[in-house]
C-alpha cells in the first residue's frame, strides 16, 4: 500500500471514528446526592431513565453513592454523564446483594431486605419521575423519606 493511500485510509477511518463518538443524544456531566431520612448512604444504586413521555430518549445512566451519598453518572455507553431532558429516577440497595455471586448456585438464594423502601425501586412507583438533567446544571439532591 503506497503512502498516499494509507493517509487516506486512515484519514476516512479517523473521521468515521470522530463522527461516531459525537452522534446520539446531547449528554451532561452529573453529579448529586442521595439521603435517606437526612443521611447520605453508601452502596445505593442511583439509575437515571430517559422519560419517553417528556421528549428524552436515550441510554440510561447509573451511578453508585458513596459513604456521604454522593455519586456521578456514566450512560450505558460507558461515557460520562446523562442524557439531557426529563428523567425518572430508580434508586436501590446494593447491600442487598452481599455476599452473593452472579452464578447459578446462588440464583435461588434469597436478597437481604433493603435499607431503604421498596417504592424508591420501582420505575412505576418512584417518586422521582421528573428530574430535570441540564448542561452545566447544580449537583441533583434526591431526598429519600421512610420508616
Amino acid at each position: 500500500m503506497n503512502a498516499n493511500l494509507f493517509r487516506l485510509v486512515f484519514g476516512l477511518l479517523l473521521a468515521s471514528l470522530l463522527v461516531g463518538c459525537s452522534s446520539g443524544p446531547e449528554l451532561t456531566e452529573v453529579e448529586g446526592i442521595v439521603t435517606y431520612n437526612g443521611k447520605g448512604m453508601a452502596d445505593l444504586r442511583v439509575e437515571f431513565l430517559p422519560d419517553p413521555d417528556k421528549q428524552t430518549s436515550g441510554p440510561r445512566s447509573t451511578g453508585v453513592t458513596d459513604s456521604e451519598g454522593r455519586f456521578k453518572l456514566t450512560c450505558d455507553n460507558q461515557r460520562s454523564g446523562a442524557v439531557v431532558g426529563t428523567h425518572r429516577v430508580v434508586i436501590t440497595d446494593e447491600k442487598q446483594w452481599e455476599g452473593l455471586k452472579p452464578t447459578r448456585a446462588d440464583a435461588d438464594k434469597p436478597l437481604k431486605p433493603s435499607r431503604i423502601p421498596d417504592r424508591y425501586a420501582d420505575a412505576t412507583k418512584t417518586p422521582f419521575t421528573s428530574i430535570e438533567v441540564k448542561p452545566g446544571g447544580p449537583p441533583i439532591k434526591l431526598e429519600m423519606t421512610g420508616p
